[in-house]
């Protein structure tokens, strides 16, 4: 139940977005010391918070890794944390609002199993509302109380994470099949599972859901929702991507007054609105207020029902018959599925191969030349420091007339000041080398992955991209060279202090004949395990990288499902993992040490009885010098053997980043079978005429095709509109048209003015078509970057296409204009404002052939009307292809293309198909 109280509707203007509950005013949080508006439940629910936390600190405290987990528990804890923000939400907010220009009194809902439903153009404020429920904004002034115990959350956005389907839906909650089978079948995914073979809800899904339809993403996430017994059920658009039948049938079935939530309350938002005749209150938003509220009584309630039902009679003898036809899906315990499309993350076996070493020391600039340099400086500064401890040992050994003389003071002095100066020198120099070449390692590796194709990024998850380009680069800017200065620094002096020894008194080097083949097999026993190791904890470091980046994606969700517990335990499980490798690591590299000093400290006994025994033959400067050099040999040795084999550790992550460096560009893996490309006039495509000869689609190789043998031809400046039931391949028409996918994943040609596409490079294709996406991409700048990129227009043009499309408010009421800033994925726009600017990006392009997939399902009728209206003004000399689920947004094409699993089921003219009754299935 939500009881609402008298507030002014301005106060929902006046919720503002943030994640950070730093902003909690001092009056706030003395009411909640003093423990004001709470009650005895809400007091329980703090204590269990409390219970928790405390367990996880106590279960901290007695693992072995607790010095690295408590600190990051401490870190992580307040970003997955509902905590302190629920409270504010549901017990303290009692500012009231100033402005009382437009008060009313919104009712309590008095009984369980209401249908609320939210409608209101973009940007209105809707999607806001109910991240104010779920307690992820600020409140600014007026009252929101929520009495209700859990909540279940299906956003406008469907969060997916990189995990197989069934997890996707239960989120860490218990198996209950018999639920779980009534979710499936009432979010109409049976029949999706079905199609995906035996493998079913088993299948694993990519980061972000990259190999699943807009529709079946949208479906999952409302199944996961369904999935959760709560009091209050929060809908954010979760129709849009879908077609209508589908959209129907989930509407009656998990949504309507005889669906899987009768008796549960429920809040709605959808710019469908012909589905809110059957809500008990509808609420009208108008930039943030509440201009309508409509309260539905029992009896006219169901009289609303029953004239829905005689509205859509067509729709529900859809459904009857769909429903007759039900998929024999059951639920799979035994199968895996073997063709993944999150591939295992591989390591490399053996010794790092000599040429990624050379690779570093002779990349751009100085190549060769700067690596001999390098060489020379070294043994330079290392012939200097040793000359200069011989030269003191000579000067010591004179007698005490020719000590006095300052010759051997200058010199020594000299000497000093040029070791000195070389050392500074050969240090610089040795960074500069290391930095020139784990720079260039960085650029092919950049280079590496953005010109690969999005097949590397769909088998591969952020968190394993963002392993290598942040960990495994530090360690090859900063861990690597100063590794790798100390080895040989130390190799260096060790290497002089046996020859200095040696002049001194041969008999020591004779030990050396055991102990240099020991210390070698004791270096190669341990490297092949530490190599090993160290890849292993670079490994094990991805799966923490990605869990982060998937939380933070998930983040309202996460909360509102009340699941934090479970992703920090999965979190630390995951750091766990990498710190058990970690921590062998860390052993190991002490077990060689430890045998180290034993050897070495063989040679300085040695010394020292050589040293005695020889006493009347050995000049006794000499001597001491000897024995100097081997006290310090025992610390030079051990350190420099250890520096050596971590130097190669760390090479192991300049192999990773190498490894990226070799990714096969996109244009080879694209390029035409003969090898030949062909470069057209630049007015191409002058008239857009499109043709499909035998075309069959795969997403790989190894996959069934998507497209199977498409014959059909476009004519130029034709306007055809793609339909179908979601998942029937529509959006992977447009993947083949920009040419997505290995070209050894297809069969057949695709013509555009008579020019195989296949034959073309793909910036000249690409370049010349425009696309509306399914998914607004927005870049992280202004406004005006995101709608023109490369600068190929002027600020009059771009406000005439923002205008266009109705956005010119949006520009007007913010003080920087077009240089507003947009947020990564422009999140700080509604849904509806970042797909009308992907529509204003592709007016100004001005392309002769228009791709449109589902550009105005987050839009509501007005708008979507207005986008219509635009596309036919702007693009009326192109050829356009609308992927469309709002039927009356392609009933004015010129013909209609019906795909149904992948199969042209219809091509023809709309009068032949009835569009006006969603009979489209049929």
């Amino acid at each position: 139940m939500i009881g609402r109280k008298v507030i002014n509707v301005d106060a929902v203007a006046k919720w503002q977005k943030s994640f950070s509950a730093s902003r909690i005013s001092p009056e706030i949080q003395s009411n909640l010391h003093n423990g004001n508006f709470l009650e005895s439940s809400k007091v329980s629910s703090s204590t269990e918070s409390k219970q928790r936390q405390s367990c996880r600190l106590d279960w901290a405290e007695s693992s072995w890794t607790r010095w690295i987990q408590i600190p990051l528990m401490l870190w992580i804890t307040p970003i997955l944390s509902l905590g302190n923000k629920r409270m504010l939400v549901e017990d303290d907010l009692s500012d009231l609002s100033v402005n009382d220009k437009c008060s009313l009194l919104l009712n309590r809902v008095n009984q369980s199993g209401n249908l609320v439903g939210v409608k209101g153009a973009i940007g209105a404020g809707k999607s806001t509302l109910l991240a104010a429920i779920l307690g992820e904004i600020n409140l600014i002034s007026g009252k929101l109380r929520l009495y209700v115990n859990s909540i279940s959350y299906a956003p406008q956005s469907a969060w997916i994470f990189a995990d197989t389907i069934r997890a996707n839906i239960l989120l860490g909650k218990p198996m209950d099949e018999e639920r779980y089978q009534n979710v499936i079948k009432a979010c109409c995914l049976d029949v999706d599972l079905q199609d995906f073979g035996e493998v079913g809800d088993l299948l694993m899904i990519g980061d972000k859901g990259i190999n699943l339809s807009g529709g079946q993403k949208a479906r999952i996430s409302l199944a996961r929702a369904l999935y959760v017994d709560a009091d209050l059920y929060l809908l954010d658009d979760p129709l849009a991507a879908v077609d209508s039948k589908v959209a129907k049938n989930i509407f009656d079935q998990c949504i309507g007054s005889r669906s899987l939530l009768c008796g549960k309350t429920r809040i709605l938002v959808t710019h469908q609105t012909h589905f809110l005749v059957e809500a008990d209150q509808m609420i009208l938003l108008t930039n943030g207020h509440i201009n309508e509220l409509h309260i539905e009584q029992p009896v006219e309630n169901k009289s609303s029902n029953d004239t829905s039902q005689t509205d859509l009679s067509n729709d529900t003898s859809e459904t009857d018959s769909s429903n007759g036809n039900e998929t024999d899906w059951t639920l799979n315990t035994a199968l895996t599925d073997m063709n993944s499309i999150v591939k295992r993350e591989t390591s490399s076996d053996g010794a790092i191969k000599w040429s990624v070493w050379l690779q570093l020391f002779t990349s751009p600039p100085l190549r060769w030349f700067g690596f001999f340099l390098m060489i020379i400086l070294m043994l330079s500064n290392e012939a200097l420091y040793d000359f200069t401890n011989s030269w003191l040992s000579l000067w010591s050994s004179k007698d005490e007339r020719e000590q006095r003389s300052s010759f051997y003071a200058y010199v020594y002095l000299g000497v000093i000041l040029a070791t000195l100066i070389v050392a500074l020198i050969r240090t610089g120099y040795i960074f500069y080398i290391m930095l020139r070449g784990s720079t260039h390692f960085h650029n092919r590796m950049l280079k590496g992955i953005l010109y690969t194709s999005l097949r590397f990024f769909e088998s591969n998850p952020s968190g394993r991209i963002l392993n290598r380009a942040s960990k495994d680069q530090q360690a090859l800017d900063e861990s690597l060279p100063l590794s790798l200065i100390d080895a040989m620094q130390y190799l260096l002096m060790t290497l002089g202090s046996i020859v200095i020894i040696g002049i001194t008194n041969q008999w020591v080097l004779l030990i050396l004949i055991p102990l240099v083949p020991i210390v070698l097999w004791l270096r190669r026993f341990y490297m092949r395990s530490s190599r090993q190791l160290k890849r292993l904890e670079s490994v094990t470091r991805s799966p923490i990288y990605a869990l982060f980046s998937s939380s933070l994606d998930g983040l309202t969700s996460i909360r509102a499902f009340d699941v934090q517990d479970g992703f920090l335990n999965m979190f630390m499980e995951r750091i766990d993992t990498n710190s058990r490798a970690y921590f062998i690591l860390f052993a190991t590299t002490r077990w060689f040490g430890l045998r180290l000093d034993m050897i070495t400290s063989l040679l300085t006994l040695a010394t020292a009885i050589l040293a005695v025994a020889l006493r009347h033959q050995l000049d006794p400067s000499a001597a001491a010098l000897s024995i100097s050099y081997c006290i310090t040999l025992t610390a030079l040795f051990q350190w420099a053997m250890r520096q050596s084999a971590e130097a190669e550790n760390f090479m192991t992550s300049a192999e990773r980043i190498h490894e990226y460096g070799q990714l096969v560009p996109e244009r080879d893996q694209n390029s035409s079978k003969n090898g030949v490309l062909i470069q057209p006039t630049d007015d191409w495509p002058s008239h857009g005429i499109i043709e499909f000869k035998d075309y069959t689609f795969r997403y790989r190789p190894e996959l069934d095709p998507v497209l199977k043998n498409l014959n059909l031809r476009v004519e130029s400046k034709e306007k055809i509109g793609v339909i179908g039931r979601t998942g029937a391949g529509k959006s992977s028409l447009l993947q083949a048209l920009f040419r997505l996918v290995n070209q050894s994943a297809i069969n057949g040609t695709i013509l555009i003015d008579d020019i195989d596409i296949g034959c073309l490079s793909l910036d000249h294709l690409r370049s010349h078509l425009s696309v509306i996406p399914q998914v607004p991409i927005l870049f992280c700048g202004t406004l005006r970057y995101n709608i023109d990129p490369f600068k190929q227009f002027s600020d009059e043009e771009c406000l005439i296409a923002l205008e266009t499309v109705q956005l010119s408010k949006l520009v007007r009421n913010h003080p920087d204009g077009l240089h507003m800033l947009v947020t990564e994925l422009g999140t700080n726009l509604s849904a509806g404002e970042r797909q009308l600017v992907c529509v204003a990006r592709a007016i100004l392009k001005k392309s002769r052939i228009l791709l449109i997939d589902e550009a105005t399902a987050n839009v509501d009728h007005t708008t979507d009307r207005m986008i219509q209206d635009v596309i036919a003004d702007k693009f009326r000399d192109c050829t356009i292809l609308t992927i469309a689920h709002r039927l009356n947004t392609v009933v004015n094409s010129n013909r209609i293309l019906m795909l149904q699993r992948g199969e042209v089921a219809y091509f023809g003219v709309p009068n032949n198909i009835d569009l006006s009754q969603d009979d489209t299935q049929n």
